[in-house]
């Protein structure tokens, strides 16, 4: 083992602060909570934040750009999007010196590195060795991704499948419209984990299967071309579909969509040879597009019927602020119009008529939004008229039948009210929870778990990376703590005198902060954001 090394004084650090430091030369985040110190891996292992930079809270710290979180003190992952734990190494006090011993692979730990199946264990949770149940998760993305893992993680030792309509076992959606799109990523980093992981743990991912029907009562699942399935348990995360506008001209050949793999595969096919192409929709899938294409060298266009980008999430005067950014970098936009066709143009190429303009484009990307992939549960009566099914707390539709993602209409005790939100995150968060109440239905020592967890959205385009915590749609006023000129502030989104959501640019760690504060029910007030409140502090 190697020696113990200094890297601060204990005077260093006051309680419930934390700071990146050295150790010969491999970097460690060092943290005091309750008069003890502690030291782990310095860097999120999800993208490679830096986590000093985010906020701690207890042992407890949220990573700064994505929000995952995790626990200092044992290393275990608490949020996600990571998928795993941190590594914690020794410490010790020396009179006035903190000294930590680090291993000689300790910088090996991050993306990429094995998982290790301890991580996330629930003290207590009995190992089972005998299980000849068959948990089914229907949908390979986010939800169904994080909730095969925390079945494992979490002791079920049965038999369980994933069963997706694509051809790969689950990948990281979010990169699509970012980094894949603009090049930065190549299809190597998509994958959420190899194939030998999926070997290892038992979860057989069944490629290729389109689910027909559920019968809840029967408790089986009908695939095209193949014989039912009768599950014990099984959680429908489906995912979205994607939208192609009503109009004419909409389904001709250079017209993509930007969902799954392969839409990004031929979105980078068609732009590789495009000199401009239009963007429908200015919501975040067609910003996000717009900004990789627009680093492409491609000359983009943005269409969309609001007065600014993403007016109807977060407001016009937040929108503008990205549309600038866009329009800084050569993008143009005709905003405030629908529009009326799509056709062929004579010279090649097709042409985007919008209020009478035509707008030549080598290739059209449509980001219109998205609907719940639920067809297969018609008629159910869970199931809404928009497609959402409507959960208990527990993401319960049914005895054995469990909802989670962009699918999932869910009970918010913040807002009191059911809501259905798509994001990947929460995709993520739901799929845990969900996981947990799936090994708990049937034992009576076991009591459902309410979902709780506060959503979180990020996105980055054009030179900006926002940050938005919490979920409100019909806010009464946007409270702005620092200058939406110069890119920089937090807006909080108050409804009924509460605020509900802050949406952050250049404030990341207020960002993170904001987010434990809210998870432990102590919100700002709206006037705490005027006044400038300091939300480190707070904690």
């Amino acid at each position: 083992m190697p020696d113990f090394v200094r890297v601060a004084s204990v005077s260093d650090l006051a309680d419930g602060e934390m700071r990146q430091v050295s150790a010969d030369g491999t970097d460690v985040l060092l943290s005091r909570v309750d008069g003890r110190f502690h030291a782990c891996t310095a860097f999120c292992t999800h993208y490679g934040a830096p986590l000093a930079t985010g906020a701690l809270s207890g042992t407890t710290v949220v990573c700064p750009w994505h929000h995952a979180a995790f626990d200092v003190a044992s290393g275990a992952l608490c949020e996600p999007p990571a998928l795993d734990a941190l590594r914690t190494f020794e410490v010790k006090i020396e009179g006035d010196d903190v000294l930590v011993r680090v291993p000689a692979d300790a910088d090996e730990h991050g993306k990429g590195v094995a998982y290790r199946e301890s991580d996330g264990e629930t003290p207590g949770m009995a190992a089972r060795t005998e299980d000849d149940r068959l948990f089914l998760v229907l949908g390979a993305g986010a939800a169904a991704g994080a909730a095969a893992e925390a079945l494992r993680t979490e002791g079920y030792r049965g038999r369980l499948a994933l069963v997706t309509m694509e051809t790969r076992a689950p990948y990281d959606r979010t990169k699509l419209s970012k980094a894949y799109l603009a090049g930065d990523a190549p299809e190597s980093a998509l994958p959420l984990r190899d194939g030998a992981f999926y070997e290892k743990h038992g979860i057989e991912v069944w490629t290729d299967r389109t689910v027909t029907g559920l019968d809840a009562d029967a408790r089986e699942v009908s695939f095209e071309g193949g014989e039912p399935v009768t599950y014990d348990a099984c959680l429908v995360a489906t995912g979205g579909t994607p939208r192609r506008l009503p109009i004419d001209g909409a389904d001709l050949d250079g017209v993509l969509l930007l969902r799954s793999w392969a839409d990004a595969q031929d979105v980078v096919e068609q732009a590789g040879g495009a000199e401009r192409v239009v963007v429908i929709g200015a919501s975040f899938i067609g910003m996000e597009a717009a900004s990789s294409l627009n680093a492409r060298g491609v000359d983009v266009t943005v269409v969309g019927k609001s007065d600014a980008p993403f007016a109807s999430a977060m407001g016009a005067d937040v929108g503008r602020v990205f549309q600038r950014a866009a329009e800084s970098k050569g993008v143009a936009f005709r905003l405030g119009a629908g529009v009326d066709r799509i056709e062929a143009a004579d010279s090649g190429g097709l042409r985007v008529v919008v209020g009478g303009e035509a707008l030549p484009a080598d290739a059209v990307v449509m980001g219109v939004g998205v609907s719940p992939a639920t067809g297969f549960l018609d008629g159910a009566p869970f199931r809404r008229d928009d497609g959402g099914l409507v959960t208990d707390a527990a993401l319960r539709l049914a005895p054995g039948l469990f909802a989670a993602g962009d699918v999932a209409a869910f009970p918010d005790a913040r807002l009191g009210k059911t809501v259905r939100i798509e994001h990947w995150r929460l995709a993520q968060q739901h799929g845990r929870a969900a996981a947990r109440n799936m090994l708990a239905e049937g034992d009576p020592t076991v009591a459902d778990t309410p979902f709780d967890g506060v959503p979180y959205f990020w996105t980055g385009q054009f030179g900006l990376s926002l940050r938005y915590v919490g979920h409100a749609e019909d806010w009464d006023e946007v409270v702005v703590d620092g200058s939406l000129d110069d890119a920089e502030f937090l807006a909080a989104y108050v409804e009924g005198g509460a605020v509900r959501a802050v949406a952050a640019v250049g404030r990341d760690q207020d960002a993170a902060a904001f987010h434990l504060l809210m998870a432990q029910g102590r919100t700002p007030t709206p006037a705490d954001i005027r006044q400038g409140v300091d939300l480190q502090a707070r904690l």
